[in-house]
């Protein structure tokens, strides 16, 4: 599941000193993707390179600069893009023919918009997600597969989120979550996350950024070892683009991300043959570590896994380094 959003990037910037790099996009622009939606692109980096297509977290997060701090601009070309309904892409927080299937072509789109016929594809979180979904649907257009904090899209792993497993670990945080829930809709996970979705469509702008704040709040308490509740709360309560997420998110969990039940690993053989280093945190709390080693399991020896001392964002340090590591290394 994707928590990297740009509320969670922010609230968690405290955790490591991340280096500037250059900001200035080579190109950027609007592509229509149809169904209403223009999703907003950034050509970044070193335009002779290899390209790679670094997809964002949520889903509906959008990307972030700080996303470019994992990246050489020398040694990389790099293609960041908002997906349907996040960050500058419109219209903003839209559900409307959002899907992960649309997703998956839009990246084709864009790719076939930009000239290139065959890129690297990396990202953490529901980026991961969308990586292997995109590597699955069109394996000959990947090269290699850089993956963080994988989420494999199981019903397990947004339960534990939202069913109240890891009260164990975040009692309070657990507590202040769910009190508004009524007991009626407390049922299971589900339950909980269908009444989210309800009150954050709501047309009470209050009740629906309430909603989307608390929503936000727990999902941000879950990603960093370097667990600040204070600094944590006045951060993610300040980010507009709460609404998106957690409208977003709603649609997709509650629509098992559009795809079949274990549909990744069930398809794994269409992209055995591309090379795979998979990075996880080892107290990831969103997305439960046995994820990476089901899918290593599964991929067999062309995917490399990487344990790290760490939590599921790629803010905390020893994630931050090796996602970085690789970079370098293996995206060449």
């Amino acid at each position: 599941m994707s928590n990297c959003t740009k509320a969670l990037q922010t609230c968690l910037r405290y955790t490591f000193a991340m280096p500037t790099p250059h900001l200035t996009p080579n190109a950027t622009g609007h592509l229509s993707v149809g169904d209403g939606h223009t999703l907003y692109y950034e050509d970044w980096g070193n335009p002779d390179a290899t390209p790679i297509f670094c997809l964002h977290g949520g889903p509906g997060s959008g990307f972030s600069d700080k996303m470019k701090t994992l990246f050489d601009p020398r040694k990389h070309r790099v293609i960041f893009h908002d997906q349907r309904g996040a960050g500058k892409s419109t219209p903003f927080a839209s559900v409307d023919h959002n899907t992960s299937q649309d997703l998956v072509e839009d990246i084709e789109r864009l790719r076939a918009h930009l000239g290139i016929e065959r890129m690297h594809v990396v990202g953490g979180s529901w980026g991961s997600t969308l990586a292997l979904l995109y590597a699955i649907a069109h394996p000959e257009r990947v090269t290699k597969l850089l993956l963080w904090s994988v989420f494999l899209a199981r019903k397990f792993e947004v339960d534990m989120v939202n069913d109240g497993t890891l009260r164990t670990y975040f009692p309070e945080a657990w507590d202040r979550f769910i009190a508004l829930v009524p007991e009626a809709h407390r049922e299971n996970g589900d339950t909980v996350m269908r009444y989210y979705a309800e009150k954050v469509r709501s047309t009470d702008p209050a009740e629906a950024k309430r909603h989307a704040d608390e929503w936000a709040l727990w999902e941000c308490t879950l990603l960093s070892i370097g667990y600040n509740p204070i600094r944590l709360e006045k951060e993610v309560l300040e980010d507009r683009d709460n609404a998106a997420v957690a409208s977003i998110e709603t649609h997709y969990f509650l629509n098992g991300c559009f795809v079949p039940e274990n549909h990744i690993l069930s398809s794994i053989d269409a992209i055995k043959d591309i090379p795979c280093v998979l990075i996880h945190g080892r107290f990831d709390m969103c997305t439960p570590p046995v994820s990476a080693h089901d899918l290593s399991q599964a991929y067999g020896s062309n995917l490399s896994l990487v344990w790290v001392n760490s939590g599921h964002t790629n803010g905390d340090p020893e994630m931050n380094a090796a996602i970085r590591t690789a970079a370098q290394t293996f995206l060449t």
